[in-house]
């Protein structure tokens, strides 16, 4: 291979890190999710290409996916071409998206303010990111760089400024026995089901999802639609999305019991052979 080859090789290697580096930049902060304005006027492929937007101008969810935003929350189209219908939702309006075969997110045993529930924290899964930031947070990095890319993806679709914009965060429906707090509030659906995120441009927003520990086992789901609360913007609602968390079977007692009493057996098995040899 020549010197040449190699140089490029590494060069793309090093492109590589670095976009993986600042594509999950907000993600060593929670957030994986931003808040943004659809300005795709026409639908630009698919069965309804050439049709309006029914998504536009409206307030969307966006799922930061590296390079590009996942719309969650969006408007959509149903039906055949010469005449649809228009839904409020689509089949992938969900966290973890139904198109990654992602189970839904677990819970974990919480502590502090949180103690004796089961709450979401950050894993594993891109999915697991759950704050939420304004679109206009990745504004202004150097160009070409992969937070600009991140930022004007789409033919920037989703970059407009969200000015004269405060955003409600609206708790629809949800699974009974899932609430939603963050760091200082454990209930902020306590005495309303709306929550204000705050101006458009600047606001952030870090969810904390939990059960009572003693929760039975199951699926946990939380269904929001995002407001424009404020005056003298155009913008409108989003569509509605859901959140899906999963409360593991806890073992009985006895259960444990066998367990444990297993492992030591285990244990002691081992240490009985490593004497031998």
């Amino acid at each position: 291979m020549r010197l040449t080859s190699i140089y490029a090789s590494l060069a793309g290697l090093a492109l590589l890190a670095s976009f993986n580096a600042s594509a999950s930049a907000r993600h060593d902060e929670g957030i994986g999710l931003y808040i943004g304005n659809d300005g795709l006027a026409t639908v630009a492929s698919g069965t309804y290409a050439g049709l309006s937007n029914p998504n536009a101008d409206r307030l969307t969810l966006l799922l930061d996916h590296g390079n590009h935003f996942h719309g969650i929350g969006a408007y959509s189209y149903i039906g055949p071409v010469a005449t649809p219908i228009v839904l409020p939702t689509n089949a992938n309006n969900r966290i973890p998206e139904i198109s990654s075969n992602e189970t839904p997110l677990s819970l974990s045993a919480g502590s502090g303010l949180y103690a004796g529930t089961l709450r979401s924290a950050v894993g594993g899964s891109e999915y697991s990111h759950l704050g939420i930031a304004s679109i206009q947070s990745l504004a202004g990095h150097p160009a070409g760089g992969m937070v600009d890319v991140l930022f004007q993806s789409s033919s920037n679709r989703w970059s407009g400024p969200l000015n004269n914009v405060d955003i409600g965060i609206k708790l629809v429906e949800s699974t009974p026995g899932l609430h939603v707090g963050t760091e200082a509030v454990k209930d902020i659906y306590g005495t309303g089901d709306v929550f204000n995120l705050g101006a458009g441009n600047n606001f952030e927003f870090k969810p904390i999802y939990w059960v009572d520990a003693s929760a039975p086992a199951g699926v946990y789901s939380a269904t929001f639609e995002l407001l424009n609360t404020g005056i003298g913007s155009s913008i409108k609602d989003s569509g509605t999305f859901h959140f899906d968390f999963a409360v593991s079977p806890v073992p009985e007692p006895s259960t444990y019991a066998m367990l444990v009493a297993g492992l030591l057996v285990m244990t002691w098995t081992a240490r009985r052979r490593q004497q031998r040899y």
